[in-house]
C-alpha cells in the first residue's frame, strides 16, 4: 500500500535530522538501509515532530509517576519503523511495569522485526515465542514490548489481540498516533477513537497530524499526499484545532486540547532556537513556519488522566483568529510563467512596462535562481526576457535583494544572496533601453560595494538636500546575524554614509517591508527577529528630523515576508507569514491620519491555483494594487509558485480613519 511507503521515507528523514544533530537517536539507523541527507527545511520539520512526540512522552511519564497505579501501557498506532521504545529504554525514561505495544500493517511489522533481529540492538529484547498464541496477528512479544500486525480499522481484531495478551484495560494507557489515523477514512478513524474511549477508561489519545485551513500551503500539502496515492482522508477543509477537539468530544472524550507546532516552537527557550539555527545554514523561514502551523499535537483524555501543561500554553493567535476583518474586492488573472517566482523584485519602468529582477523560479523546466531582467507589458499582457548588453552581467543570480527606480529611470539593485553562504555585496545600476522596441536590452554596472552585505533587508527612496538617496535597513548578514544597522546611499556620488547613533532604533529584523511617503518619510513594518518572533511593530523614519519613532498601532497582524505600499495617506501590507489562520490572504491597512489599523481579507475563490502570499511583490497601477509572484519551498511537498496576479481595489476611507466601503 502507498501509505506504507510514507513510513520508509519518514524514517530516512528522521535519521537525516538526527545525523545532523537536531536530536539524538542512535536506534534509527537499524531501520535504514541507505542513509540520505535531507534539505535543511525537512530536517527542521522532523526535528519539531521529534520534539512534539518527546514532549508527549515526558508528559505521560510525569502523569504516571503521580498515580498510585503500578502498571501502565503505551500503544503506538501506525508505529512503522519508529524507534521510541529503544530510545526511551536506553535513556532510562521507561516507567517500571510499563508495556509498549506497536501496531501497524502485518507486512510493516514483520519487516521491522527482521531489521531488529539483524541489528546490534537485538539484545535489548527478550522475545518470547509467538507460537504460544493462536492469534497470528501477534508478530513479537516480550515482557515490555509487543508488535501487532493489524489494520487499525479492525477494532474487533484489535480487542481480541489485547485480550489474548492479557492487557489490563483499566490501567493507565497512552494511545499515540504519529501521522497515521489521518490516512484513514473518517468513519474508520472515528470508530477507532470511540473504541479506545469506551474500552480504556483511564487513557489519553495523543495525535500528531496535519490540519487543513484550505489556504495555499494546505492545498499544496493535500495535493502532494494525493499524488502519492495516500490522501489525507481524515482532514477536511477548515479542520482546525477547534474542529479536532470537537471531533474527539463527539466520540465521547470529555477533555481535549491541541497546540500547533508553530505555537509549540514559539514557546521554546531562545537558547534552543539559537542552537537549531547554528546547526546548518537555513533561509526558508516562511514555509518552515507554515509547515509548523499546519501540524498539531492533540491530547484527549479521561478518567485519571488530565491535559498536561504543554497543551495549556496559548499564544495570542486566538485574539487575531477571532478578530473581525473586512473584505476587499479583488480579481485575478493567470500570469506568465516567466513571472512565476519568489524572492524577486519589481519596478514600474513606465506606466506600461514592469521590470522583474531575480528571485527563484522556473526556466527551461528547471527550478533555479534566475538572472537578468524580465519585462512585463501591462497592455499586451506579454512577458519576455530582456538581454544584457554587457559581456559580464554583474546582476548574477540573486534573490532577496532590493531594487529601486530613480527619477531618471535608473534601476538600482542592492545586495541579496545566491545561497545563504554566498551573499552579494555589490550595488548595481541598470539602464534600460526603450522597452517598446523589439531589440530592447539593458546595461548593468557595479557602482559601489555595500559596507555591510545583506539580504532580506529593506530599501526606501528619500530626498536629502534635493538629491535622491536610498536608505537601507536591517536584513541578514554573514555568520547568521540579523542586524538593525542602517546605511544611506547617495545616488549621485555612489557613496555610503552610516547612520549615527539614535535614541530610538528598530530592533534587529529581516524580511520586513518599507514603504516611502513622498520621499520624506518611510515606514518599516513587521519582520522576523533573530529568535524567529514575528513582529507587528511599525517604525517611521523622518528625513527632516533624521530620527526614528515607533507608532502605537493596535489590531495589526504580526507578519513578515509581506509587501507594502503607501497610497492615499495609508500604508497597505499585503499577505506575509503571520502564524494565524487568516493571515495568508489578508491585507493590513494603517490610516496615517489616525494611526489606526484595519485587517481585510481577500476573497479569492481559485483552489485550482493555490496562493501563498509570501516573498511576492506588489505595486500600484492605475489606482489599483497589483500583487505578482510569490510562493516557496513547501517542506517535502514540493516547490510552489503562484500562477496568478491579483488586482485589489483600494477601500474608500476618510482621513479620520472611518472605512466607508469594504
Amino acid at each position: 500500500m502507498q501509505v506504507q511507503n510514507t513510513n520508509d521515507s519518514s524514517i530516512v528523514s528522521k535519521l537525516s535530522a538526527a545525523n545532523k544533530g537536531y536530536f539524538q537517536d542512535n536506534w534509527l539507523k537499524m531501520f535504514v538501509e541507505k542513509e540520505q541527507k535531507r534539505s535543511p527545511i525537512i530536517n527542521r520539520g522532523y526535528y519539531i515532530r521529534f520534539k512534539a512526540i518527546e514532549a508527549a512522552f515526558n508528559s505521560w511519564f510525569a502523569t504516571i509517576s503521580s498515580l498510585t497505579s503500578g502498571k501502565s501501557q503505551i500503544v503506538s498506532l501506525g508505529a512503522g519503523f519508529d524507534s521510541s521504545f529503544f530510545r526511551l529504554k536506553k535513556q532510562v525514561k521507561f516507567p517500571a511495569y510499563c508495556k509498549y505495544i506497536e501496531i501497524d500493517y502485518p507486512a510493516v511489522m514483520r519487516r521491522k522485526l527482521e531489521y531488529i533481529q539483524n541489528s546490534e540492538f537485538s539484545n535489548l529484547l527478550d522475545l518470547q515465542s509467538t507460537q504460544d498464541f493462536s492469534n497470528k496477528n501477534i508478530v513479537a512479544i516480550s515482557e515490555e514490548y509487543a508488535m501487532l500486525g493489524i489494520d487499525l480499522q479492525d477494532c474487533k481484531e484489535l480487542k481480541q489481540c489485547f485480550q489474548d495478551m492479557e492487557i489490563n484495560f483499566t490501567a493507565p494507557t497512552l494511545f499515540l498516533s504519529e501521522c497515521s489515523v489521518t490516512y484513514m477514512e473518517p468513519k474508520g478513524s472515528n470508530a477507532l477513537i470511540e473504541w479506545v474511549q469506551i474500552n480504556f477508561p483511564n487513557s489519553a489519545f495523543v495525535v500528531y497530524e496535519q490540519v487543513d485551513d484550505d489556504f495555499g500551503f494546505s492545498i499544496v500539502m493535500k495535493n502532494h499526499f494525493k499524488s502519492l496515492g495516500c490522501p489525507l482522508k481524515s482532514i477536511n477543509p477548515k479542520m482546525d484545532a477547534f474542529a479536532i477537539c470537537s471531533r474527539f468530544k463527539e466520540q465521547g472524550w470529555p477533555l481535549c486540547s491541541t497546540i500547533s507546532m508553530f505555537d509549540f516552537y514559539m514557546n521554546f527557550p531562545e537558547e534552543e532556537k539559537l542552537r537549531i539555527q547554528s546547526i546548518e545554514l537555513f533561509d526558508e523561514f516562511e514555509m518552515w513556519h507554515e509547515k509548523c502551523r499546519h501540524y498539531v499535537l492533540t491530547w484527549a483524555c479521561q478518567g485519571a488522566i488530565s491535559v498536561p501543561k504543554i497543551l495549556h500554553s496559548k499564544s495570542g493567535s486566538l485574539i487575531f483568529d477571532n478578530m473581525s476583518a473586512g473584505t476587499l474586492n479583488c480579481t485575478y488573472e493567470l500570469s506568465s510563467q516567466l513571472i512565476h517566482r519568489f524572492g524577486h523584485q519589481v519596478a514600474l519602468l513606465s506606466s506600461r512596462f514592469l521590470i522583474v529582477s531575480g528571485g527563484f523560479g522556473q526556466l527551461k523546466k528547471r527550478h533555479q535562481r534566475l538572472e537578468g531582467l524580465t519585462c512585463y507589458d501591462t497592455v499586451s499582457k506579454r512577458s519576455y526576457l530582456v538581454p544584457s548588453s554587457s559581456i559580464q552581467d554583474p546582476l548574477g543570480k540573486r534573490m532577496f535583494h532590493s531594487m529601486t527606480k530613480l527619477t531618471d529611470g535608473t534601476l538600482v539593485v542592492i545586495g541579496g544572496r545566491s545561497s545563504p553562504a554566498t551573499i552579494f555585496n555589490t550595488v548595481v545600476s541598470i539602464h534600460c533601453d526603450d522597452m517598446s522596441q523589439e531589440c530592447a536590452s539593458y546595461t548593468a554596472e557595479t557602482v559601489t560595494h555595500m559596507p555591510l552585505p545583506t539580504w532580506r533587508h529593506s530599501q526606501s527612496l528619500i530626498h536629502i538636500d534635493g538629491v535622491e538617496h536610498i536608505f537601507i535597513f536591517g536584513g541578514r548578514t554573514a555568520a547568521n546575524v540579523v542586524t538593525n544597522e542602517s546605511f544611506i546611499l547617495n545616488t549621485k556620488t555612489w557613496n555610503f554614509s552610516e547612520i549615527p547613533s539614535l535614541d530610538i532604533v528598530p530592533s534587529p529584523r529581516h524580511s520586513h517591508s518599507a514603504a516611502s511617503l513622498d520621499k520624506r518619510k518611510f515606514y518599516v513594518t513587521g519582520g522576523l527577529s533573530k529568535d524567529e518572533r514575528i513582529l507587528n511593530s511599525v517604525y517611521v523614519f523622518d528625513v527632516a528630523t533624521f530620527s526614528w519613532s515607533e507608532l502605537n498601532i493596535s489590531g495589526l497582524l504580526p507578519r513578515y515576508s509581506h509587501s507594502s505600499v503607501c497610497y492615499n495617506n495609508a500604508i497597505y501590507l499585503v499577505g506575509g507569514i503571520s502564524g494565524f489562520s487568516y493571515g495568508p490572504h489578508s491585507v493590513g491597512m494603517i490610516d496615517l491620519c489616525t494611526n489606526t489599523a484595519y485587517e481585510f481579507e481577500l476573497k479569492i475563490q481559485a483552489p485550482e491555483y493555490p496562493l501563498i502570499l509570501s516573498n511576492h511583490c506588489c505595486y500600484v497601477y492605475e489606482d489599483r494594487l497589483i500583487v505578482t509572484g510569490g510562493g516557496g519551498n513547501c517542506f517535502s511537498f514540493g516547490t510552489h509558485f503562484n500562477e496568478i496576479d491579483i488586482c485589489i481595489e483600494f477601500p474608500e476611507q476618510a482621513c479620520n480613519g472611518t472605512v466607508l466601503k469594504d
